[in-house]
């Protein structure tokens, strides 16, 4: 449970973090206009959260003997699933305005996604291969 817990924090800052700057973004480019107020920002807010959860707990996959391919499609399909249904039911997807849209909209948050997903391999990557060169280098 305490894996769970960590993972889903994980994914929650991380969501959070991307939340906020897609705010400051859509109030740059909005201008004055005001998008979110009262509860729809609550629900925004909540959202990011669902969100960062959706991406978070899969991520216990790759802690598993599994082939890499199958932890990426599980891990990023469960991600991407909860994302864009969470989207829909918030309204940053507006089915209302047809399929156009909404598949643009989809494709946008998907590639942000594995943006994110790639970056964060670099780091472990990273991290694993100086983790590696400490350890030689102390035997």
């Amino acid at each position: 449970m305490k894996k769970v817990c960590k993972a889903a924090m994980e994914g929650i800052y991380l969501s959070a973090v991307m939340f906020l700057i897609a705010c400051m973004v859509k109030g740059f480019y909005g201008g004055n206009e005001t998008t979110f107020s009262g509860t729809a920002m609550a629900y925004s807010c909540i959202a990011a959260i669902v969100i960062g959860m959706g991406f978070g707990i899969p991520s216990l996959i790759y802690q598993t003997e599994l082939p890499t391919a199958l932890k990426v499609l599980i891990h990023m399909g469960i991600g991407c699933i909860v994302m864009l249904a969470t989207s829909c039911i918030v309204g940053w997807i507006d089915i209302s305005r047809g399929w156009l849209p909404c598949l643009l909209v989809a494709v946008v948050q998907i590639g942000i996604a594995f943006l994110l997903w790639a970056l964060t391999c670099v780091r472990v990557r990273r991290d694993a291969k100086q983790m590696n060169e400490h350890l030689s280098a102390k035997q």
